[in-house]
């Protein structure tokens, strides 16, 4: 029984490299194909802010954050370490260096969804956890979110990292503590949201557990002493006094600036959740979450996941990303469901289930590790760059705001390893010369693209390929609409 048992673990262990092998490739592909950014503030609050203070940019690129001084800085300055030694590794380009950024924040995450699954598959059968790993690891969205240098993947890391800690047999060390400590303030100081996963996780201890004094003041301890270094480091930023922690708060609660930017009802994430990417995948989730959590009412993830859910659902504020931090939370609820299908004897019902929902997945893991984030913005600068780089007179010609440079007001100067010549056109007549030129516009600009497809122009390049929006219209994970296409002449 020894001799099969030990066969059995081997084999398990043998499968779970296997699924951890597959994951690395994917991820890596993901970090290659994920060029851009998902939100501006992934890009303008974290890689313009370190362009800045390396002092290679000017103030055009800055957000009005950065005036007001309410983001930490952390994730900024690990920006800057991580392009400071790509260029002693003799990798100046941009591209590059954004390349490097997203498959370090991958393997971070990997290692953090490994240690998570590690400790928390004592939650699932073992005759299900290889499923529940593979269905953590490739969630449809998963990749896509694991290789964005955003606040919300690097919390997202830390809040899996303690729950692994919290899953520990026996009773924490002092040891222990420090490192809770250091992972909820590393958490906050990546996303101040992360606190309202905190706080869940505190009542959890507070209720399911009978921590000792000293655990609870060397946590505490831990964590006021690195958020007091990283205020340390906000000072060194900004150049002048300043606590961010206060300034977030005051300017967009007390001073309502982040409802400025739209207010939806309590449900909207509930809504979001069951319609987004369609309710073939959002009504299975949401109802194994319900079931899950009646199975598992006591365990710390249940009380994570729905303390950061209700208090986000409170803000009126909304975006889909701020719920990011419990994508890779979802399947084990999904595993837990299935479970109490296979409990009651209703093991066919799941088995069909899964089945479909496998095929969803595979189709979603396509549309999103291999298409640029968002709408492939930063694709087209590069494409612009390689191509004036070679041609240099190549005049940039821009239609009704399609320069992939600019976001409003802003101008993003972090690729920009070489000046564009950009002509900005508000009309849809375009000036015949004999000078070379592209011309980009949107997708949906129908006017201008009859115009100049009947003096000769061609498409060469778009920032998302025609065959991705044959699975949009199944994820609607961007409007095409919004889609850059290039064109010149023969």
């Amino acid at each position: 029984k020894r001799y099969m048992a030990l066969n059995k673990n081997i084999g398990i262990n043998s499968v779970e490299n296997m699924v951890l092998f597959l994951a690395l490739i994917l991820y890596l592909t993901a970090a290659i194909y994920n060029s851009g950014y998902y939100h501006p503030d992934e890009h303008f609050q974290i890689l313009e802010f370190a362009k800045w203070k390396l002092g290679q940019s000017s103030g055009t690129s800055m957000a009005w954050e950065h005036e007001a001084m309410i983001r930490p800085t952390l994730q900024p300055i690990l920006a800057i370490l991580i392009i400071r030694l790509c260029e002693n590794l003799g990798l100046g380009n941009p591209f590059q260096q954004a390349m490097v950024i997203r498959t370090l924040t991958a393997l971070i995450m990997l290692c953090s969804l490994r240690l998570f699954y590690k400790n928390a598959s004592q939650w699932v059968s073992p005759k299900h956890r290889i499923g529940f790993l593979a269905s953590m690891l490739f969630f449809w969205v998963t990749p896509m979110i694991s290789v964005r240098f955003s606040s919300e993947t690097l919390c997202t890391a830390c809040i899996l990292l303690l729950l692994a800690k919290l899953f520990k047999k026996g009773k924490p060390s002092i040891f222990d503590a420090i490192w809770i400590g250091l992972l909820v303030a590393l958490g906050f100081e990546f996303r101040y949201q992360a606190a309202f996963a905190y706080i869940g996780i505190l009542l959890w201890g507070l209720t399911q557990r009978k921590y000792q004094f000293k655990i609870w003041f060397s946590v505490a301890l831990t964590f006021f002493c690195v958020v007091l270094l990283c205020s340390v480091l906000d000072c060194w930023f900004y150049g002048k006094p300043v606590f961010a922690p206060y300034n977030y708060y005051h300017i967009n609660i007390v001073d309502h600036v982040a409802a400025s930017f739209g207010e939806s009802p309590w449900y909207t994430y509930v809504c979001w959740a069951i319609m987004l990417p369609s309710p073939a995948i959002g009504l299975p989730m949401v109802v194994s979450i319900c079931a899950g959590t009646i199975k598992n009412y006591k365990n710390p993830i249940v009380w994570a996941l729905w303390s950061f859910f209700f208090i986000h659902s409170i803000i009126s504020h909304k975006e889909i990303r701020f719920l990011f931090p419990l994508i890779p939370l979802v399947p084990i609820f999904m595993v837990w469901t299935y479970e109490m299908l296979h409990d009651k004897q209703q093991q066919y019902m799941g088995v069909i289930l899964v089945c479909l929902l496998t095929m969803v997945n595979i189709g979603g893991l396509i549309h999103t590790v291999f298409k640029p984030a968002a709408y492939g913005n930063i694709a087209m600068i590069q494409y612009l760059l390689e191509r004036t780089s070679v041609q240099k007179n190549l005049e940039i010609v821009t239609i009704h705001g399609s320069n992939p440079l600019r976001l409003g007001n802003l101008q993003q100067q972090f690729y920009m390893w070489q000046p564009l010549n950009i002509i900005e056109n508000e009309g849809h007549e375009i000036k015949e010369d004999k000078k070379s030129k592209i011309i980009v516009l949107w997708q949906a600009d129908e006017i201008t693209r009859e115009n100049i497809l009947g003096r000769g122009y061609k498409e060469v390049f778009r920032t998302i390929p025609c065959w991705q929006d044959i699975l949009n219209k199944f994820f609607h994970s961007y409007n095409k609409d919004m889609v850059l296409i290039a064109y010149e002449k023969e």
